[in-house]
């Protein structure tokens, strides 16, 4: 059976975990560089070094959320392509992507200088000096980076949409290995600190971009090098930008939402600022078990809903979902039952009273995970559908508008103070899951026929 046929006929549970694996390998190996990346800054720099690299998540986001309309709905509409036999389509796409890839990056790149100090000062507050510094240090050769970080997460979306998921994984492995060594070097050998891990991340994700570009220039995928043509021009960029409206507004409410926490969380002193980066760098990292699922789910359900068959679009979905679901019981479970031991692990010989306040924050932000995947998988589902407004709303909800709600109700209502403010988020993500989730059951034939799924073909 070759691998479009396993698409099609696969037994679903095995044909998600073959996608599932390859990306959660790939991505618990960018964890496991997280894990050492924070270990090694934690105990050479200190809780100020560290929280600079919690607090740049925002930033990141930002600029990603400004491609993953290209990335998602670029790997939706490949997928979808490759089930009905459209080749040509892919290499439009293809060509598209990576021409928007360098010219976007390449300008934030250049912008660089401009932007570092002005958003550090933002973050962690111009009062905030050491923070302030290293945060400076991490993002200059991050920004500088992003050409081949976008370039990065296109070619490997498009390569899994195109039944390469290993590519993907091997891609991501080359890029930690080489990380890691790096921050060795740079950090603990050279001494360079945050600039140093900076570096280090700079250089992987350059040569793991150049790894895909080998592969792709092997000539082994629907979409290639040959006769490329850089190009701005593409006719259906109306439906990329329908797919991929839903990811787009999904990073941009989510840093606004956690830029808003991170600023909300300024007042109350140095040590509070240096816990929430340290608790938002944990949260990044166990996402990453939920984005994975995301990720095998969505070149299986374009795939199928290409070549027309939608009874295993929705046993695609319902698998994803409940595994994401429990899942996301287990992660937050090991928030409340370890949360000193995990901050510990991020910091050497820092004062009872912060790793106190950083186990608390745990404890109260792992909550999100309750609904954080489920959310993720009901989102992807509604892009690849075409109901491209709910899951939108989705994205809003749980990424601003709810954490907005619930920061104003537990801090100035319910007077918690910083609790409360850790807590939006998370009465964010399980209020956006119960509402949307319960209204598409209420509208089940809306959302759940097998008329609605075709109706986008």
């Amino acid at each position: 059976m070759n691998s479009q046929n396993q698409l099609s006929e696969a037994p679903v549970k095995s044909l998600f975990f073959k996608y599932y694996i390859p990306a959660l390998i790939s991505i618990l190996s960018v964890t496991v560089h997280q894990i050492v990346n924070g270990v090694i800054l934690g105990q050479q720099v200190g809780k100020e070094g560290l929280a600079a690299v919690g607090l740049y998540g925002p930033v990141i986001i930002v600029f990603i959320a400004l491609t993953l309309p290209v990335m998602i709905g670029g790997g939706i509409m490949i997928g979808k392509s490759i089930g009905a036999g459209n080749y040509q389509n892919t290499q439009q796409i293809f060509q598209f992507a990576t021409t928007l890839a360098l010219l976007f990056g390449g300008i934030i790149a250049i912008s660089s200088p401009l932007l570092v100090r002005p958003i550090a000062g933002f973050l962690a507050g111009n009062n905030h000096t050491k923070i302030v510094d290293n945060l400076c240090d991490y993002m200059s050769w991050q920004l500088i980076s992003l050409p081949f970080l976008f370039l990065r997460m296109f070619w490997g979306n498009f390569i899994s949409s195109d039944s390469g998921p290993k590519v993907s994984r091997n891609a991501s492995l080359i890029g930690v290995v080489l990380n890691i060594i790096l921050d060795l070097f740079l950090v603990v050998g050279l001494g360079l600190g945050v600039e140093g891990a900076s570096i280090a991340t700079a250089v992987s994700i350059f040569l793991s971009a150049f790894y895909l570009f080998f592969y792709i220039q092997k000539g082994r995928n629907n979409f290639s090098f040959r006769d490329f043509q850089f190009t701005l021009k593409f006719k259906d960029w109306k439906e990329l930008g329908h797919f991929g409206l839903p990811s787009f507004a999904s990073e941009i409410s989510f840093s606004s939402g956690l830029l808003m926490i991170s600023h909300s969380v300024v007042p109350y002193g140095a040590l509070a600022v240096a816990a929430f980066g340290l608790v938002n760098y944990l949260s990044f990292i166990f996402i990453r078990l939920f984005t994975a699922a995301m990720i095998a789910a969505l070149p299986i359900v374009s795939f199928n809903i290409g070549a027309k068959l939608p009874a295993r679009v929705l046993a695609i979905f319902r698998f994803a979902f409940g595994f994401t679901l429990v899942l996301g019981l287990v992660v937050t479970a090991v928030g409340f039952v370890i949360p000193d031991l995990l901050v510990s692990l991020f910091s050497d010989n820092e004062t009872d009273e912060f790793v106190n306040v950083a186990g608390n924050a745990t404890k109260l932000y792992f909550i999100l995970f309750l609904g954080a995947g489920p959310n993720y998988i009901l989102s992807s589902y509604l892009q690849s559908i075409g109901k491209s407004k709910l899951a939108t709303l989705i994205n809003i909800l749980k990424g601003f508008l709810f954490i907005a709600v619930f920061m104003f109700l537990l801090t100035d209502y319910f007077e918690m103070g910083l609790n409360g403010i850790l807590l939006s988020r998370s009465f964010a993500e399980i209020s956006t899951l119960i509402l949307v989730g319960g209204y598409m059951l209420c509208k089940k034939g809306n959302y759940f026929s097998e008329e609605v799924i075709m109706s986008k073909v």
